[in-house]
Order: structure tokens, then sequence, then C-alpha cells
């Protein structure tokens, strides 16, 4: 009896990286214990891939939490050749988290294309990346990052919050310095402007609550570019937070009920003066832009939430009736049931 109700279990497999994001990696585990969903919580270790291949079982729905920090496992699967699309009938869905083409980081596009060789379907943050995919067989969705709503929850109204602009980032990572040009750029016009308040993410790296609680004291809450393309989490997670929001520029498609001007408050990444220029308007009378405020955290619960990827991801990849002809009946019924309880009410 045990064994059936295993089978039963959809696994994550997620990186062991200790500072990967808890909006990438943690969320995922609440939103699906909050729905039921049965799974199995599989940790890769890095450096020891056969390890975690010996945890994944056949004939299920398999969920690759991100590309880039799995990477020398989906290297070990391919080559093993004995697990992944069309090999084991299981389902294989992946999740491409970071800038493919143009990266600074090593072998950028190689992580994304091991991923897609072994996934039916891959979501992905950076739309460049939809060609790498398919190039490898697998289908590509191109979705926004989004706000973990579950932990990203105001508890001060927007009256209640301090006077000022808050921001916390990296600003660097290892011998990578040029991901963050942008970002240094604009924050060392910023770091010592009157009403501004900044903390680096990684010094000291802080449990979520404690991000979350800071988020909530101030009404305004900046992003910075980073190296991941488009419109990141921490740009939906202000939003959620009910601060009204300082985002840069972006080239990549907008998110769909989000408005500059009406939702948010926007600024040319390339220019430290149209910053400063937003940021001292803000400044200058932080009360007028509770209404902004309001309707940018009323449209990023409506529309991008981590509950709403999810439905967009999985049920995507049940749409696809061309992959149906590969996997077992085990993973088909996975995927059903996953869907129907993404779909029902909380």
């Amino acid at each position: 009896m045990r064994m059936v109700f295993a089978k039963k279990r959809i696994q994550v497999v997620v990186p062991g990286f200790k500072v990967f994001p808890a909006s990438m990696r943690e969320a995922w585990l609440v939103y699906f214990k909050k729905k039921q969903v049965p799974l199995e919580w599989i940790q890769h270790e890095e450096g020891k891939p056969e390890r975690t291949a010996k945890k994944i079982r056949p004939d299920s729905l398999v969920f690759l939490l991100n590309d880039h920090h799995l990477d020398d496992l989906t290297g070990y699967l391919c080559d093993q050749g004995r697990l992944g699309r069309g090999r084991d009938g299981s389902l294989w869905v992946g999740l491409a988290t970071e800038k493919v083409l143009g990266s600074v980081f090593p072998r950028s596009e190689e992580k994304t294309k091991l991923c897609s060789r072994l996934c039916h379907l891959v979501a992905h943050f950076d739309p460049a990346a939809a060609r790498v995919i398919s190039s490898e067989g697998a289908i590509p969705l191109f979705c926004h990052q989004y706000a973990d709503t579950e932990s990203f929850r105001p508890q001060q109204q927007y009256s209640k919050k301090r006077d000022g602009i808050f921001w916390a980032g990296k600003l660097s990572v290892g011998d990578f310095a040029e991901a963050y040009r942008d970002r240094l750029q604009l924050f060392e016009r910023i770091k010592n402007s009157t009403g501004y308040f900044w903390r680096e993410a990684t010094n000291p790296e802080k449990k979520i609550w404690e991000v979350v609680k800071e988020k909530d004291c101030y009404k305004g809450l900046l992003n910075l570019p980073s190296n991941c393309p488009g419109f990141t989490s921490n740009f939906f997670e202000n939003l959620a937070m009910g601060g009204c929001v300082l985002q840069h520029d972006v080239s990549s498609p907008h998110p769909e009920g989000l408005e500059p001007g009406v939702h948010y408050l926007t600024y040319c990444k390339n220019d430290p003066e149209s910053l400063l220029e937003v940021s001292a308007r803000f400044m200058a009378e932080p009360g007028r832009f509770q209404k902004m405020a309001e309707l940018g955290r009323e449209a990023c619960l409506r529309g991008h939430s981590l509950s709403i990827r999810a439905g967009e991801i999985f049920g995507a990849l049940a749409s696809q009736h061309n992959i149906r002809s590969d996997i077992s009946q085990g993973a088909k019924d996975q995927l059903c049931e996953l869907v129907d309880k993404i779909k029902r009410p909380r």
C-alpha cells in the first residue's frame, strides 16, 4: 500500500545551494503543501549527481526547479541516458531561472540546453531562451517571475509606513562584477541620498520573514537591475508588499495588467539622473503615491503570484497533447490531479 501511495507523489528536485532565493525554492514547497499536493522534495547535493539520480523514480511527474544550479545533475542524467524525456515514462518539466544569452556567468546556454534535453516543457524567464530550449526538443514557455504572496504580505498600512525608499540586494557575486554593472552605477549615485535606506542582501543574509518585515517598513521600494532578464521576483514582491515601487525600464515583454505611471514609477536604468529625479518626486510627497501602491498590489495579486505561474506552467503542460505518447498513465494522472488541485480555490 505504501508503494502505491509513493508513486503518486510529484518529485520536485531543487538545488542545495544555500543562498538560492526562497521565492525560487521554499515558496514552491509552501505552495504545493497548501494545495495538498503529495510530493517528494529532493534536495540535490552539488557534486553528487549519482546520489540524487537514485532518488528519481520512473513513471511520475518530475519538476526540475532550476536549470543553472542543477547542471551537474542534468549533465549526469543526459550522459547516463536512462532518465528523462521519452526514456522512463515520466513527465519532465523544468524551470530556467536566469539569463541564457549574453550572461556574464559561464556556460549559461549550455546549462539550459542540458535541462531542455531532459524535459518535455521548460518554463523560462528570459525571452531569448526559447530558441535554445526548442533546439533541444523541449517546449518553451515564457512566463514572468512572480511574487510569493504567502510570504510577502504587508502588515502595515501605507500611511503607517516610513517616508523613505528601501533597497536590498547583492552588490557583488564572486569574480563576476560585470553581472551587476548597471546596478552598481545606480547604487553609487543613490546610496548617500536623503531618504534612501539600503542593505546588501548577503551581508548579513536574513531569513525570509526578516526580509518581508524590512520591506514592510517603507513607502518606497526600489528595484535595481541585475543579471536576470525582465521583471524579476523582487519587482513583484515589492508590489505585493504594498509599497510604491520604483522600477527600471526593461526590454522584455511587459507584465499583463501592470502599467508604468499607474501601478509603479519607472526610471531609465542607463541614466542615474532619471532615478534621482523619480526619487526626488516621490520623496517630496510620499503620501500622493498611496493609490499607486494600492493599485500595484492589487494587480500583482491578480496576475503575478506564484499560484498564477503554477497554473500557467502546468496548465500549458497539460494542454500539450503531442507529448502524451511517451509518458506513462501514472504520470498523466499525476499531472491531471495537480492541475485540478491548482485550479481549486483556497
